[in-house]
């Protein structure tokens, strides 16, 4: 998952427990959620937000305030759910009646059985023929920047709509590999995958029946609703206002409460607007949450001030931040480890932010994935960089290297560190700021002509699986992520080895690849685990920040 929002925040100084279970059967996926201890019903929750949503649309969207909006609008074959005793977010059934059955026990087969009751806004029942139609619809090139993992798990593709562009364009409303009968739907992919549960999370799988589809603008505008609440208006880059579903039934949601009785988001002020509000904490800000979060530059003032203590929101995002080098340009392990010795990371996460921002990072995993595991393979005291060991694996070598970097406040500030440390181990670096608005497109080119440049990525669950193969696999630059372009024949054969695995398995094998990719081929340098701060209002309760979803949730919020 690409950090498409802007990174503010802070957070707590030790990593959650590392990542989430399966549940172990139907009996956490049936409803209702477990009460919050204090709830009261009633009020109007305020969401306070700098940009617009890229997209609501279940199949669209990809982006974390999106899907924290989306989980109260509409429901999905599995979810994952807090459990505010350990810390941990377990994957649950949602529409489905549990987490999912591995028909042949080889991650080829996955079937789900939906829960009766379930309903949307129009008080129809929803059937798995729903569910099939709204995978169908994800196969849409005009969809296509949306997830993408199930729908090149039943192609066996990369690009999915070569085999089945979807219903828009004349396909079946059931794509192929997906059956139905009854409540069942089946998924028979082309490989196995043992992830698939946790892909089955995300908003490819929510449903729609083909009758309510009028286009991809209207379901973007007013998605159809299976989830607790409702679209009532949405003004875009103004406004948008949920009210409840009343055909939502709580006994059949083992995650979501409705305690509030409508949700608003206020589309507009930056985030030190949505700081000096929150900390102000008057009006109807009283019952708010900031999602842009604390600028940097304010972030030691809200940490210093106890009485904001109670009303903050911290922790890891399941996002890190790495300075990729071109292994295509850039072709010597020696140059390349040399950069890894040479880069301050800690100044690094000083000019963008400090801890209130990140910590630094020494692994390709964040401490959110299950199995992660901290090492360094390039150990630096303090992680502040060691241009001595540096100039020993250069010699007399003193490489030229073109550094990009996005031209905003934060991505000069960062290269500013980075660069002033490299040279100092004798590498002579030329920067060349580029436009933000399409930074990721131009970094994103094999045929790029820049040596180092730094780029964010998060888990879409917390595995592995949603890391290492989209960023080091040799296919992987045909998706537009490989930003090293490392092409490796050992390193695919292993996460082609791993993706077959059962995913506690797995867990520890993508810990044992992420150390030994970064010993062997020393591809990037991981700078910073991410990390966020944001306020809610004093009235405000239950928010609680995700370290899988990098955005605060609200279905167990509450006004009081």
């Amino acid at each position: 998952m690409l950090l498409l929002v802007v990174l503010t925040a802070a957070g707590c100084t030790t990593a959650p427990a590392a990542g989430p279970a399966r549940d172990a059967g139907s009996s956490a996926s049936r409803g209702p959620a477990d009460p919050v201890p204090g709830a009261r019903r009633g009020g109007t929750l305020v969401t306070v937000q700098t940009m617009d949503f890229l997209h609501l649309d279940p199949q669209r969207q990809y982006v974390t305030n999106s899907n924290a909006v989306d989980q109260l609008i509409v429901r999905t074959l599995t979810m994952l759910k807090n459990d505010p005793n350990t810390g941990r977010e377990v994957l649950v059934g949602d529409l489905a009646t549990d987490a999912g059955t591995d028909v042949d026990h080889d991650g080829r087969t996955w079937r789900y059985t939906l829960k009766t009751g379930v309903r949307y806004e129009d008080g129809t029942a929803v059937t798995a023929a729903d569910v099939a139609y709204g995978v169908a619809r994800s196969f849409a090139p005009e969809l296509s920047d949306g997830p993408q993992y199930v729908q090149r798990w039943l192609t066996g593709r990369t690009d999915p709509s070569t085999a089945y562009a979807g219903p828009y364009h004349g396909g079946r409303a059931v794509p192929p590999g997906v059956t139905v009968s009854g409540r069942t739907i089946t998924f028979h992919l082309a490989s196995p995958h043992p992830d698939f549960p946790y892909a089955a999370s995300l908003g490819t799988t929510a449903p729609l029946p083909r009758s309510r589809d009028h286009g991809a603008a209207a379901v973007d505008a007013r998605p159809f609703s299976t989830g607790p609440y409702k679209v009532a208006s949405y003004d875009r880059g103004k406004r948008l206002k949920l009210v409840r579903n009343r055909y939502w039934d709580p006994a059949t949601d083992a995650v979501r409460h409705d305690y509030f009785d409508s949700f608003v988001t206020e589309i507009g002020p930056d985030g030190a607007a949505q700081t000096r509000r929150l900390v102000a904490d008057r009006g109807t800000d009283r019952y708010a949450v900031s999602i842009d979060g604390v600028p940097p530059a304010m972030a030691s003032t809200v940490l210093d001030d106890r009485a904001l203590r109670s009303r903050q929101l911290t922790g890891f995002w399941p996002f890190v931040t790495y300075l990729n080098i071109n292994t295509t340009r850039v072709t010597s392990r020696a140059v390349r480890q040399a950069v890894n010795y040479a880069v301050d990371k800690a100044a690094y996460v000083r000019a963008t932010g400090g801890p209130a921002r990140g910590e630094v990072a020494t692994t390709l995993l964040s401490p959110t994935v299950l199995g992660y595991r901290r090492y360094d393979a390039y150990p630096t005291p303090g992680g502040r960089g060691d241009p001595a060991k540096a100039r020993q694996l250069l010699g007399d070598a003193r490489p030229a290297l073109r550094y990009a970097y996005p031209d905003t406040a934060a991505g000069r500030a960062g290269a500013r560190a980075v660069i002033a440390s490299l040279r100092r181990a004798g590498f002579r670096i030329t920067p060349a700021p580029l436009d933000p608005s399409d930074y990721y497109a131009r970094i994103s080119r094999p045929d790029n002509p820049y040596d180092l440049y730094p780029g964010s990525w998060g888990a879409d669950w917390p595995t592995g699986s949603t890391v290492l193969p989209p960023l080091f696999s040799g296919t992987a630059s045909t998706d537009g992520n490989s930003w090293t372009y490392l092409d490796e024949r050992a390193v695919d054969d292993r996460i082609d080895a791993i993706s077959a695995e059962p995913t506690a398995r797995a867990a520890g094998d993508w810990a044992d690849l992420d150390r030994d990719i970064m010993r062997q081929y020393a591809p990037c340098v991981p700078l910073a685990y991410v990390k966020t701060l944001s306020l809610t209002g004093s009235r405000v309760h239950g928010v609680f920040q995700s370290g899988t979803s990098g955005s605060p949730l609200f279905y167990d919020a509450w006004l009081g």
